[in-house]
């Protein structure tokens, strides 16, 4: 008896599924796009990209208006596709929720560094984003960043052409004293790198981007072991160059 029980409490609960699923489906079916809810992730400092410019975008390229459109027809990874091909975004997710909302999640790119008078177009100033790739600044911030100069560290495909320059900048740039105190930096025909100072107005003579935490604990050695006893003004060169040397002129 107990067994005949059990089936049949079983099986109502087969149906009572299925009928629940079937419910689901058919409300997801006719389900509408109520609104869209855009939420950015951005570096400290640099809001590159507006929840507005977002949903632009989507308004402008999509097919269909997105609100008041049934979400089935709403293609969430075309939608992925073309927001990734935007210049300054680095990661996007798009999905649909139960209660209606379009969601776009995404993150912006990031800047190290701007140049000026690299590049051969008309832009010629352009800023570094987090994987050496170069953007003009068009229409962007005006962002208080690094300025690089000198000679064929540019790509054709307007990148960095040199890794050791671009985790060099990373280095500079993860580090808030050196973002601070480090302004500019030069690259030389052969190679070498010519840093300059906030704040003393000497050159910091760094050779190749080569053995980089090793000469920037020399520098801070300077920073905190020198400078205090002689003064910002004491020196105008400081050369990293050498291994195991400190060189202050």
């Amino acid at each position: 008896m107990n067994q005949i029980v059990n089936r049949v409490f079983a099986l109502f609960l087969m149906i009572s599924l299925c009928l629940s699923l079937l419910f689901v489906q058919e409300k997801h079916t006719n389900l509408v796009c109520k609104d869209i809810a855009v939420s950015i992730k951005a570096y400290p400092g640099q809001s590159l990209i507006t929840v507005q410019e977002v949903l632009d975008l989507l308004q402008t390229t999509h097919p269909i208006a997105l609100q008041k459109t049934r979400l089935k027809k709403i293609d969430t990874y075309a939608i992925q596709d073309q927001l990734k091909r935007h210049p300054l975004i680095k990661n996007v997710l798009v999905y649909k929720t139960w209660n209606g909302v379009l969601t776009v999640s995404l993150e912006t790119k990031y800047f190290i560094a701007r140049t000026i008078g690299l590049m051969e177009s008309n832009d010629r100033d352009a800023y570094i984003d987090e994987k050496g790739a170069l953007i003009a600044p068009k229409g962007l911030p005006c962002l208080r960043l690094l300025v690089i100069a000198g000679k064929n560290i540019i790509t054709k495909k307007r990148k960095l052409a040199h890794k050791g320059l671009l985790e060099l900048l990373h280095y500079m740039h993860r580090d808030p004293f050196w973002r601070r105190q480090i302004t500019s930096l030069q690259v030389k025909d052969n190679g070498k790198i010519i840093l300059g100072s906030q704040i003393g107005g000497h050159q910091i003579e760094f050779g190749k981007a080569e053995t980089i935490e090793e000469k920037f604990q020399k520098l801070r050695l300077f920073y905190s072991q020198v400078i205090p006893y002689k003064g910002w003004n004491a020196y105008h060169r400081v050369n990293l160059e050498f291994k195991h040397q400190l060189i202050c002129q």
